[in-house]
């Protein structure tokens, strides 16, 4: 399937949400497609070394709402359903990027026999006590599994001020136990 991408410094993984302010033609093109076809598009980063910039991994997005700012620009809410493969990327006439588009079966993390898990329960509750002193956030994460490890891991990636770069070494590498680790030590620093 072909989808279109749309190269965002943001990280988000299957089962987050984001919003989205769309003010360029291209992109509001690409909002009115997507709504039209019900088909979603792709949330990437923008690599500077890839052919069009696109690089071979993003997240399949659905626009689940929309409204406008008080300039009456677009803002869009979108869920991110699948991490995806990208290939044979084009660029349209408007300068709207295209690619191929594989969904990942896998979760970007296997389930490992989580020696971590005392550092779970604290973290699931520390990620939903950021949901209740953050209505927006909180509004914004229509579905909620604080009991799920995987879930509340892929949150925190999502929301932590942390470098990007580092954001995907660590969901590139596999090691389910080692994200816990470091979240642990990133939560903890912070208090």
């Amino acid at each position: 399937m072909r989808r279109a991408i749309f190269p965002l410094p943001i990280f988000l993984l299957p089962g987050g949400y984001t919003r989205l302010k769309i003010f360029e033609p291209r992109y509001l093109s690409m909002v009115g497609e997507s709504l039209k076809s019900g088909q979603g598009f792709v949330l990437c980063e923008y690599v500077e070394q890839a052919d069009l910039n696109v690089p071979k991994e993003g997240v399949l997005v659905e626009v689940i709402d929309f409204s406008q700012d008080e300039g009456g620009q677009l803002l869009i809410d979108v869920f991110a359903k699948h991490r995806v493969k990208l290939s044979t990327p084009y660029q349209d006439e408007q300068q709207l990027r295209y690619a191929d588009v594989t969904v990942i079966e896998h979760s970007a993390w296997e389930r490992s026999d989580l020696h971590a898990s005392h550092f779970l329960s604290d973290m699931s509750e520390m990620l939903a006590d950021l949901f209740a002193q953050h209505p927006h956030i909180d509004q914004l994460y229509r579905d909620k599994h604080f009991h799920d490890p995987l879930w509340v891991a892929s949150r925190w990636l999502e929301l932590l001020p942390i470098n990007i770069s580092e954001k995907h070494k660590l969901r590139a590498d596999g090691n389910f136990e080692q994200v816990i680790n470091f979240l642990h030590t990133v939560l903890y620093q912070s208090q």
